[in-house]
């Protein structure tokens, strides 16, 4: 019942009336949001409004209310960016982390939904133009592709520009980061990211030549050496003496802000893929005689930036030239 209820708050199958929530307030679904389909709510940045006032958050679904407590998410900070809870049976008031009461709304499936539901999925595993697609001309496609092409070149361009301005033009501060979240893949790429730019990289240059201290550093900066991650049956000796060696790295250099290890995912990851694996292969990668390693790295990141600026200025010529064309 609950993948049904994914599908009609995805597609916003309401029905004709006015929605309110379970206390009685209206509900207006301006953006249902992004399907997330790993850890986490279940849809990312929807927008709605609530008794006439704006929110912008996230949306968890379940079938009953009571799945909230049943899935611990009362106790997990990721889910307190939930602004409604959808679900089909109310049996009971949720809350968030700190105690705060979350809206929630009661949907129901319409039968037609529920009668063909394995088609409508299949359908919705394609773009919704794809049966369109057999009869274009070549040449319009081939047009789409290059401005696609385009498009996905000049947002590397300005990604890479930005965290090089983040960086105070500092080439290689804004490679590590780059290579920081992509060593996080698709999942928890915006994860490293922010762990990468909240790092200390002249106070980290100083212990370069010490493993153990790049460790301390990367792993307590993520949150994973804290109390309320690390829990007391899963410490062991090497983990305590990581956690005592970034107290004092922390006091030395007056570090105050640590990442919240809540932010880290770990569902459906090969345990390859890991954060503590990712970040113990950067600090191997980081330390000073992987030096010459780096720099190479560095150059060919130059060398990539470089081409995606001159690629993507070439390409919105030729599809200026073609539209230009096109036109007459």
């Amino acid at each position: 019942m609950e993948h049904l209820l994914h599908y009609v708050w995805k597609h916003k199958l309401f029905p004709l009336k006015v929605l309110q929530t379970t206390n009685g307030l209206p509900v207006e679904v301006i953006d249902p949001g992004l399907q997330n389909p790993n850890a986490g709510p279940d849809f990312f940045n929807a927008k709605l409004k609530i008794d006439g006032a704006l929110w912008v958050g996230n949306i968890e679904i379940h079938t009953h209310s009571s799945d909230w407590f049943r899935h611990g998410h009362d106790c997990d900070k990721a889910y307190d960016s939930v602004i409604l809870h959808v679900v089909s049976e109310a049996d009971t008031e949720i809350t968030r982390s700190n105690g705060e009461q979350i809206p929630q709304l009661l949907l129901t499936c319409p039968e037609n939904v529920q009668l063909h539901y394995h088609e409508l999925c299949v359908a919705d595993q394609y773009p919704a133009c794809y049966p369109i697609l057999a009869s274009l001309p070549k040449l319009t496609i081939h047009s789409w592709l290059t401005a696609l092409q385009t498009e996905r070149l000049e947002q590397k361009a300005q990604l890479i520009t930005q965290r090089l301005k983040h960086c105070n033009s500092n080439w290689e501060d804004a490679f590590f980061i780059t290579l920081a979240r992509n060593f996080g893949f698709g999942l928890n790429g915006d994860t490293f990211e922010t762990w990468a730019g909240l790092l200390p990289f002249r106070a980290l240059g100083k212990h370069r030549n010490d493993l153990f201290q790049i460790e301390a550093f990367f792993f307590g900066q993520a949150g994973l050496l804290e109390e309320a991650f690390l829990k007391k049956e899963q410490e062991d000796e090497y983990s305590l003496r990581l956690r005592k060696e970034f107290r004092y790295l922390q006091r030395k250099f007056e570090i105050t802000q640590v990442m919240d290890a809540g932010l880290w995912r770990f569902l459906r990851l090969r345990p390859e893929n890991f954060p503590h694996i990712r970040l113990a292969q950067l600090a191997y990668l980081y330390q000073k005689p992987c030096r010459k390693c780096v720099n190479y790295c560095l150059l060919m990141l130059l060398l990539i930036g470089i081409i995606i600026i001159y690629s993507a200025g070439l390409l919105r010529r030729k599809r200026n030239r073609w539209e230009r064309g096109h036109r007459t």
